[in-house]
């Protein structure tokens, strides 16, 4: 890896630091309240971010493509299903062992950033078609987030983790491959305005997670033994054991990079509302969040000057 991709992999970490500052702040003049969170984040994923998915995939990839579109899908699928494995194996290390504590550290083994770190990331080190293949590679991240993450804190809640499996993301991925593979051309204004809508999910996102973190202040300072197993669990041990995985399969260039990125990122920042909402230990999430983030900015770095 040389500097000026290494420079530029430390600076879009930095970029989403700095998005997660202005949230922080805007949070802290009550400009963003705690209703708001809700609201605004359902905006981003819901609504803004299945432009970005569709138009980026429509771009970017033809029928000739083939090979790559059904290898992305099931990449973040596996990647998905390894860290649960490991979770359930590692989990074991932890200080407090109690059902709830347990259930959000797998949780957080599943469930890494797997959409809007490695979206700057990958964008910026690679271009439009890049963040094509991303797209293409959460379809298998999301229904393994709604499989996996939440059933080890669900339970047997099978009807809600349907419904959010079948999501308007996953709506906006199946209509781009149906115009991909039949050559329907979507008029040039009508894509000029779902990549403007698009364009406007990653940067609400981040700010949403930086007023998150800061509302979760003085907590995050709990755990820390826990917290930093967490860490170590997310930010090394995982990106190792799947990168090895990774390096023995037959991948296109392209694949293996965006797999690659997937497989480094922290845990994720929707998971503290995720924890939350299922029943697991939403201060633990969120202080682990919250620390591997902050990390990352090392880790990262230091995987991709060996393994590029």
């Amino acid at each position: 890896m040389n500097m000026d991709m290494l420079t530029k992999v430390i600076l879009a970490i930095l970029e989403t630091f700095i998005f997660f500052g202005f949230g922080a702040w805007a949070y802290r003049l009550k400009l963003i309240e705690d209703g708001d969170l809700g609201r605004l984040g359902r905006l981003s994923i819901d609504m803004l971010l299945p432009f970005l998915t569709f138009s980026s995939i429509v771009r970017n990839f033809t029928a000739k493509d083939l090979a790559a579109i059904w290898q992305l899908p099931l990449l973040g699928l596996g990647i998905m299903a390894f860290g649960a494995l490991c979770g359930y194996v590692l989990v074991y290390g932890l200080h407090d062992k109690s059902p709830r504590r347990n259930g959000t550290f797998i949780h957080l083994a599943i469930a890494n950033n797997y959409v809007f770190l490695p979206l700057v990331i990958l964008g910026n080190l690679f271009g439009a078609r890049a963040v094509a293949a991303l797209m293409l590679l959460t379809v298998g991240s999301t229904v393994g987030f709604w499989t996996f993450g939440v059933g080890v804190l669900a339970g047997r809640d099978f009807k809600r983790v349907v419904r959010n499996v079948c999501s308007t993301n996953m709506a906006a991925v199946v209509l781009a491959l149906f115009c991909v593979f039949t050559g329907f051309q979507v008029p040039a204004f009508g894509m000029n305005i779902f990549e403007k809508l698009g364009a406007l999910s990653v940067p609400l996102s981040l700010l949403l997670i930086g007023a998150s973190m800061y509302k979760t202040g003085i907590r995050m300072l709990t755990h820390r033994f826990d917290a930093l197993y967490t860490l170590a669990t997310r930010l090394i041990i995982l990106p190792f054991l799947t990168v090895v995985l990774l390096r023995l399969l037959p991948l296109e260039p392209l694949v293996y990079h965006v797999a690659l990125i997937v497989s480094l990122m922290p845990a994720s920042c929707t998971s503290v509302l995720i924890v939350r909402k299922y029943g697991g230990c939403p201060d633990f999430a969120g202080q682990s969040v919250f620390f591997s983030t902050v990390a990352c900015i090392v880790t990262v770095p230091l995987f991709l000057c060996f393994l590029m």
